[in-house]
């Protein structure tokens, strides 16, 4: 009888005490913000570099089944010294494809893309992305993530820099 007794009571607790859970919808727009560090690296110049930046985001999921892709544009103005603060970079803008599965709850892709910078030392330019990175949701409409970005600017401006920029970025995003 005893058994019994502790079977029913474990069993009991086991169904008083819910996981919480929700199923996560990808499909439709989202916007959020971004905080960052970066770290730079200067090939033909004695220039490397790393600094902070802050940013928003918005893009836009389609789900179809595990597979989630969508697009994703982003402003970050950033406090990027290089060379002991011989160059600046004030801002920079992404434009991003993403493509993923989910994974652990959350969301993991990939995203690959083109990015302009700002400098007023060395001028403007654009470049290529790649990177990946993971969203979870702790709601239904609020995901916090994590994403790793490999920036590459070949001949920055017309001249002889070629500069690589690897940042990380925590996020917080809203879907609507």
């Amino acid at each position: 009888m005893g058994r019994k007794l502790n079977s029913l009571i474990l069993g009991t607790a086991l169904i008083a005490a819910p996981v919480m859970t929700f199923a996560q919808d990808w499909t439709g727009p989202y916007a959020g913000i971004q905080i960052g560090t970066s770290d730079i690296d200067v090939d033909g110049a004695p220039l490397d570099g790393d600094g902070p930046s802050y940013g928003i985001f918005a893009g836009y999921n389609v789900q179809n089944g595990n597979l989630i892709y969508g697009g994703e544009i982003d402003y970050d103005t950033t406090e990027y010294d290089v060379g002991d603060g011989a160059v600046e970079v004030d801002s920079t803008t992404r434009l991003k494809a993403r493509v993923g599965t989910e994974l652990g709850g959350g969301l993991a892709y990939g995203t690959a893309g083109v990015v302009w910078a700002t400098s007023p030392e060395i001028g403007d330019d654009n470049g290529y992305l790649f990177g990946a990175g993971y969203d979870f949701p702790v709601t239904e409409n609020m995901t916090l993530g994590a994403e790793i970005l490999q920036h590459q600017f070949d001949e920055y401006d017309g001249g002889d820099l070629d500069i690589g920029v690897t940042t990380i970025k925590a996020r917080v995003s809203f879907s609507f």
